[in-house]
């Protein structure tokens, strides 16, 4: 029995075994010369490890034996190796060694003691236009990309290349972008983009845009581009997605409430929405698509923290109870957020689908101003932290774990445990040591380990939860 006669699954598996093995045994670093010397000049070259080898390159290397053996395992290996295509900038220029671009000669020049080096300079997207040269000659090899993530490009030429290659990929499912591509792209790149109802391939199932400040020429060039938003046309049709995450800040036209307000015109099939690390989009911008996709709606990741030093985002416009909507969404299962305000209405519904790590960040308790009284502040905490532990208790009966911590006056609650988490030296010193009467050492502290924002790094302390509502009603901790 030949080999290939074997089913498709059991040769796939011993394909993929080869390559893993290849991958394993293969060489994992480049090599190269320090300052390599300039036309005239004399110096001493020093041989060095330049750096891990990329893991497309790794997965080239591993198949090179399979591809030589016939048609169907060459065909097998470039499906392997164009399921994810992952396109860096280049830095430019830089000086380097006469170095062998096969990988499988680097013992040999390890041998070699006289090497040569010349000032080179490598185009920063070469990378980038010989992949959109293939795609373009090789639409089989297109046929195979199944993720592609780009990053470094920021230029209207490679935002060009890069819409080229996308509209190449028939059977692209998961796409991270540079954000200056909703930017510069027209409404046939974003129709091609996304693929829906185009008539070839599948919809795109996920979409990224990532941001970033960018230098001062690029900058001033995308603040000229009066390229109008596609996001305007009907025909920019967002209904096939089921994952949007946006991450990164940045000054130059950034992602904003009015692009979500379009996208949310069609955006009603999200099961997953990820905000992290930006500080333009509001509460508001970001529950126009949770309204969008209610019925669907699986995950929320509500992470707005940045570089610029804000503690919450800004709330907007919002014409919703929040804790309302939230807790009603049928198929929402994993939930980390920051809103305006909260209130024990979050967990009030012992029918939702929470499960994991459920993280909720607040300034303030709903329906509370400045002239709310004290004690009414601190009812509805525990009116609060009560209905946690009853959906938790609920979830737990259903055989599923869930945990709750709520991040609110600089602490952090955990309503199961009854703990709070927070630093109190001020609030030791204004009860003149008389508090806390018990403690203990808090395995949580400030951001990076907590989620709270922008905290002098130092221990934290864990008291009990009536022991810390005490504190609050004698004035000695402020809410």
């Amino acid at each position: 029995m030949h080999i290939n006669d074997l089913p498709s699954e059991i040769l796939t598996d011993i394909l993929l075994r080869a390559a893993r093995a290849n991958q394993a045994e293969g060489e994992s670093f480049t090599y190269g010369l320090s300052q390599a010397p300039l036309p005239g000049e004399r110096a001493k070259l020093t041989k060095y490890v330049r750096g891990p080898v990329a893991t497309d390159s790794l997965r080239w290397d591993a198949t090179r034996a399979i591809r030589e053996v016939c048609h169907e395992w060459h065909q097998w290996a470039l499906e392997y190796n164009f399921e994810r295509i992952f396109e860096r900038r280049w830095r430019g220029a830089e000086r380097w060694a006469d170095l062998t671009m096969s990988r499988r000669s680097y013992q040999f020049y390890e041998m070699n003691q006289i090497g040569p080096g010349h000032a080179v300079y490598r185009d920063p997207f070469g990378s980038l236009k010989h992949t959109d040269r293939l795609f373009n000659a090789v639409p089989t090899a297109a046929n195979h990309v199944r993720r592609l993530w780009f990053n470094g490009f920021h230029t209207a030429e490679t935002d060009k290349l890069i819409l080229s290659v996308v509209a190449s990929c028939d059977a692209l499912e998961f796409l991270s972008v540079p954000w200056t591509v909703l930017r510069r792209g027209s409404v046939d790149d974003w129709v091609d983009l996304l693929n829906v109802n185009t008539g070839h391939g599948k919809p795109l199932h996920s979409l990224e845009l990532t941001a970033q400040c960018l230098p001062a020429d690029q900058a001033g060039a995308l603040e000229k581009d009066a390229t109008p938003s596609p996001l305007e046309h009907p025909a920019v049709d967002f209904s096939g997605l089921k994952r949007l995450k946006i991450f990164g800040n940045t000054l130059h036209k950034p992602i904003c409430d009015e692009d979500l307000t379009l996208i949310a015109r069609t955006a009603t099939n999200l099961k997953i929405l990820d905000f992290t690390n930006l500080s333009t989009i509001s509460v508001a911008g970001m529950l126009a698509l949770v309204k969008a996709s209610s019925r669907t709606l699986q995950v929320l990741e509500h992470s707005p923290r940045s570089d610029d030093g804000f503690y919450h985002p800004f709330p907007g416009h919002i014409d919703a109870h929040v804790c309302t909507l939230i807790s009603h969404l049928p198929q929402m299962r994993d939930l980390s957020m920051s809103v305006p305000y909260m209130c024990a209405r979050l967990f009030a519904n012992l029918e939702v689908k929470w499960s994991g790590e459920c993280q909720v960040r607040t300034t303030d308790i709903c329906h509370c101003f400045a002239s709310t009284g004290l004690h009414t502040r601190m009812e509805k905490l525990r009116e609060m932290f009560n209905a946690a532990r009853d959906l938790i208790a609920a979830r737990r009966r259903m055989g599923h774990s869930l945990s709750i911590e709520i991040f609110f006056a600089g602490c952090i609650f955990e309503p199961e445990k009854r703990l709070v988490h927070g630093d109190f030296a001020l609030a030791e010193i204004s009860s003149s040591g008389q508090w806390p009467a018990s403690r203990q050492s808090s395995t949580k502290g400030p951001y990076g380990t907590s989620g709270v924002y922008e905290k002098e790094e130092g221990s934290w302390d864990a008291v009990g939860e009536e022991e810390w509502l005490g504190a609050v009603g004698r004035h000695w901790i402020s809410l």
